[in-house]
């Protein structure tokens, strides 16, 4: 499998209209939009970082988001993922929420613990998304229970739904890439080459291994010093091949406990987060914390939101914070960061290519 996910990297580059546009100062809309279709969740992760919010069950209404997500398509959006602070399946309207969203037009992916992720959901609705990514933080009993707090005969359930998954892709001739994404822990380290020993021959097309980023608001604590566990990435690409992948995140785990080199989060404009309750957000980082809620997709339509007066401030206030206080280590937007404030501040000679 080729190496075009750039998983430890950005996309930007790829959006160079959206980025110039930026540069001169105009309004942009998110090129993505992370929903939360659902506040509840089946699992209680050890690592969650969304735990302070209590799991609540509070669920996206379908017609409210396909509505904005035409608006916001229309204005430039290019694509919609399924995670946040809960498990996507336990939306009952979600089946029909990420149809009508391929319908509109925008690429849709989906993160979920897999549990419920069952054969008859990938025959209808496999073929509508660009990526699906299981968390799965090992295949070995005791490991998987301890970390993920997940009900007993879960594991069993993830393991059927990933072959099933991968049978589905196949025999409807999808391109959907179906992925795993582990976290790193002390207590699932010496399982990760067994397990990805076990994804190659289920058929899933990668594995991806990340470090914790600790969440400023969350109740999980977790100290890890990633160095040491570098030389895990060489044993683990050794189960590579052209049709299965490792992305081992040493570039992010060599991130961790290091002051960012950028003063602001640049990238706020390109991306935005949407909970279960329909807050629209900066980024997972600041979820429930008023101050930096740019509305609610129920009081408003995401344009009004995204086009008033109300977001701006918040991101003027963001702006002048210590982001090495107020954000998370090796977040996603980092990457992103770095590139948007190179493009502000380039150095000398940059006419000399």
């Amino acid at each position: 499998m080729a190496d075009n996910i750039r998983m430890d990297s950005h996309k930007l580059i790829y959006h160079p209209e959206t980025v110039a546009r930026w540069m001169r100062g105009e309004t942009i809309y998110p090129i993505e939009i992370e929903i939360s279709p659902s506040g509840a969740c089946n699992h209680r992760c050890v690592f969650c970082a969304v735990d302070y919010l209590g799991y609540e069950p509070n669920f996206l209404d379908k017609d409210t988001v396909l509505r904005d997500v035409r608006l916001a398509h229309e204005k430039g959006l290019k694509s919609v993922i399924c995670s946040g602070e809960g498990e996507p399946l336990l939306n009952r309207q979600l089946l029909d929420m990420v149809m009508g969203m391929k319908e509109i037009g925008v690429d849709v992916a989906m993160s979920s613990n897999g549990a419920l992720f069952t054969k008859d959901f990938a025959e209808e609705c496999l073929r509508c998304f660009t990526w699906v990514r299981f968390s799965v933080v090992s295949l070995e009993d005791e490991s998987y229970y301890s970390i993920q707090k997940a009900p007993k005969g879960d594991l069993e359930k993830v393991e059927r739904n990933l072959a099933d998954a991968v049978e589905v892709k196949r025999r409807q001739g999808l391109r959907t890439t179906l992925g795993v994404q582990c976290l790193l822990l002390d207590g699932n380290m010496a399982q990760l080459p067994e397990m990805a020993r076990n994804l190659k021959a289920i058929g899933v097309d990668y594995l991806t291994v990340k470090p914790f980023s600790q969440h400023l608001h969350s109740g999980n604590r977790i100290n890890m010093d990633y160095e040491r566990l570098l030389d895990l990435e060489k044993e683990l690409k050794g189960y590579e091949t052209a049709d299965f992948s490792i992305y081992f995140r040493a570039n992010a785990m060599k991130k961790m406990h290091h002051e960012k080199a950028y003063k602001e989060c640049l990238g706020l404009p390109f991306m935005t987060h949407i909970d279960a309750k329909g807050n629209v957000w900066p980024c997972v980082a600041h979820i429930g914390v008023d101050e930096f809620k740019y509305g609610n997709i129920n009081e408003n339509t995401f344009r009004e939101i995204w086009e008033g007066e109300r977001r701006k401030e918040v991101i003027e206030r963001l702006y002048s914070m210590d982001i090495n206080k107020t954000c998370r280590e090796a977040c996603r937007l980092d990457e992103i960061n770095k590139y948007l404030d190179e493009l502000k501040h380039p150095g000398e000679h940059v006419n000399f290519i």
